[in-house]
């Protein structure tokens, strides 16, 4: 069974929305279908909030909207309060964006699970491939006229967000032309922000999800298959472990979960290839990770896709530095793992019908998907070889 039809089975749940019944039946169609092909297969159960993307940012703008306008108002002893505050929310929001394992969130929790091919501590070198399980809610942010402008509103809000508590301190320091200046511009921004995130969340709807992640969790499928059928080509001493992570989409809660369970069972030189939104444009892998905190991907990863795209044919792998919005590469790197990120993108780094209703099926390019599995199947066991060599130098060291 290639990557094309175990898409079409995922496509025909409506949505696989983060933490969600269809998210869980669409993790136990992954396990059954990983059983089938004869793998040991785990599950791992974990609650965690839904719709982070739009909800995180909401409560901490919320929340520092209301500490600019209270300096307004109050006496120095409690713009002292509204600056500790105000600090404490930026951190946590840079925390949530750092990629760490720490609940920022404050909204109810769902069920959500992963589903990997169970592993062990041994001498046997890991390869782990991995694509999240979950869908997005499209909304008026991923509309075709905005998506564009994302990175600049996301930059303008956090900027935003950031002169609140910085106009807060210079009005305890009584430098009140500045202060008034800081805060103004601070409070007009997070204010719009708000207002923007509240009509996102409001108006959003699950969207298919065909490319994102139908795709990645397709051709994890695929490769898991080849694998189960031609374990002999592969070194003896690396295992492929297959990872799929529900709730990516909510701060790559899924993933944060796993590292925070089974990392204790990985050496520090396993590698982790993440698939994520392969399903139309021309196959990309990324340089690194984050948008605050830059977080460079593996060097033998790296490594070994730059030589790849050099031997396929001219302009059908490109390389680029990072996305706006991470992918569950980031708590691995965040965890001090190797990994790489595989998507597919436009020349100017767009992906097609992000987190928009037309993510179906009919929009994904079925040539492109099996020129990937054929790529990616080759260059897992390049990475697999490559960690045999390794060992063999360390060995003879």
């Amino acid at each position: 069974m290639k990557s094309m039809d175990y898409l079409k089975e995922l496509s025909r749940f409506e949505h696989r929305g983060s933490a969600t019944k269809n998210e869980r039946k669409a993790a136990d169609y992954i396990a059954e279908k990983l059983k089938s092909l004869g793998y040991d297969v785990g599950v791992q159960e974990f609650k965690t909030t839904r719709d982070n993307l739009y909800i995180l940012p909401l409560q901490f703008g919320i929340l520092l909207f209301i500490m600019g306008a209270a300096s307004f108002v109050y006496d120095k002893f409690l713009n002292i309060v509204e600056l500790l505050i105000s600090i404490v929310a930026v951190f946590l929001l840079v925390l949530e964006l750092s990629g760490r394992s720490f609940e920022t969130s404050i909204m109810p929790k769902h069920r959500s699970k992963n589903v990997f091919t169970k592993f062990e501590k041994n001498d046997k070198k890991k390869v782990i491939i991995s694509a999240h399980i979950d869908t997005q809610k499209g909304s008026l942010m991923f509309s075709p006229k905005i998506v564009g402008r994302l990175k600049m509103i996301f930059n303008v809000g956090y900027v935003g967000f950031a002169l609140i508590p910085l106009g807060i301190a210079f009005k305890i320091m009584d430098i009140s032309f500045v202060s008034n200046v800081l805060l103004g511009l601070g409070i007009l921004i997070t204010f719009a922000m708000v207002v923007f995130l509240l009509i996102c969340q409001l108006g959003g709807k699950y969207t298919n999800g065909a490319n994102d992640n139908g795709s990645g969790v397709s051709l994890a499928l695929a490769i898991a298959d080849h694998y189960a059928n031609n374990k002999d080509k592969f070194p003896d001493d690396v295992q492929l472990v297959f990872l799929f992570t529900g709730s990516e989409e909510t701060g790559e809660r899924g993933m944060k979960y796993f590292l925070k369970k089974y990392k204790r069972l990985l050496d520090r030189d396993a590698q982790f290839v993440i698939l994520d939104n392969l399903g139309a444009g021309k196959l990309t892998y990324l340089e690194g990770e984050g948008m605050i905190i830059y977080r460079k991907a593996g060097k033998m990863l790296l490594d070994v896709a730059d030589l790849m795209a050099k031997e396929y044919p001219k302009n059908t792998v490109q390389r680029r530095k990072n996305l706006l919005l991470p992918t569950d590469a980031l708590p691995v790197l965040a965890s001090g793992f190797d990994a790489i990120a595989f998507l597919s993108m436009d020349e100017d780094g767009s992906i097609k019908n992000y987190h928009w209703f037309t993510d179906t099926i009919e929009n994904v390019d079925s040539k492109l998907l099996r020129y990937e599995e054929s790529f990616l199947i080759e260059y897992i066991l390049r990475v697999s070889n490559k960690m045999t060599d390794l060992k063999n130098v360390e060995a003879i060291e």
